[in-house]
């Protein structure tokens, strides 16, 4: 049996019109030896925003140190992130394009890792959008549009006992066309549950879109939005039960 003190897992997708990002992203060290403008940052992970060749990266890297490194003995996120994007697709949801992704364990315990997703053209993320875009949510036909894709797509997953458990407007990326299409992103977190954890989680996700939702929709749009999730015209006793828990969910935290 061949031991390894570093056992490095790095899987580069980028294809033939990728040119800039092959060489930029052909090894987990390079990619963290790069520098651009931060988009975001935690103190788990960090992504930053690259333009090569005429296309928007994000680059998202993660470091197990301090009080997360604990977090060194589970899985992969950037792994796990990857798998749950690919997940997504099967399901028929658009997801941003994943060119690279992988980490590095030292003695069997995960260090780092990263994955980068390529930008998705006209498209911004809902929390964005809501603070920049006042006019996007005015637009009773864009709004509607977007609320039943998310409605729609939240609805596959939770159906197939998956739960996102980050799923927040800033996770959601919507186009600003006139025929939007909406993509699901970072979802590290995201797992398959039994079915008697499943409603508990539910609850967090549906809790997690309506935090700005109640800020951003009328309340009306919130009810359209929760009967497109559950595919009915009225609501039952049961779906005003999970509606009293979605509402209150973050007020018992």
């Amino acid at each position: 049996m061949r031991f390894s003190v570093n056992d490095v897992q790095w899987n580069l997708a980028a294809g033939p019109g990728d040119a800039a990002a092959s060489e930029s992203f052909s090894t987990l060290d390079r990619v963290f030896e790069l520098d651009g403008p931060r988009v975001s940052h935690g103190g788990l992970c960090h992504v930053i925003k690259l333009h090569l060749g005429g296309r928007d990266y994000y680059v998202k890297r993660y470091q197990n140190r301090g009080k997360h490194l604990l977090k060194a003995f589970g899985r992969n996120r950037a792994a796990t992130e990857h798998h749950n994007l690919a997940y997504f697709a099967r399901l028929g949801i658009p997801v941003p394009r994943v060119v690279a992704y992988g980490g590095v364990r030292h003695f069997g315990l995960l260090r780092r890792g990263a994955i980068i997703t390529e930008g998705v053209p006209n498209a911004t993320d809902l929390q964005t959008l809501a603070l920049t875009r006042p006019d996007l949510l005015a637009n009773r036909n864009w709004v509607f549009a977007i609320m039943r894709l998310v409605a729609d797509y939240t609805r596959r997953i939770h159906e197939d006992g998956f739960t996102h458990r980050d799923l927040k407007w800033r996770n959601v990326l919507a186009e600003t066309g006139e025929t939007p299409q909406v993509f699901f992103f970072d979802c590290p977190s995201g797992r398959h549950v039994s079915r008697l954890r499943r409603r508990r989680f539910i609850v967090r996700d549906l809790a997690g879109l309506d935090r700005l939702g109640k800020k951003y929709l009328s309340r009306p749009m919130r009810l359209r939005f929760y009967l497109w999730y559950r595919n009915q015209t009225h609501l039952t006793k049961e779906d005003r039960r999970l509606i009293a828990k979605v509402v209150t969910y973050h007020n018992r935290r």
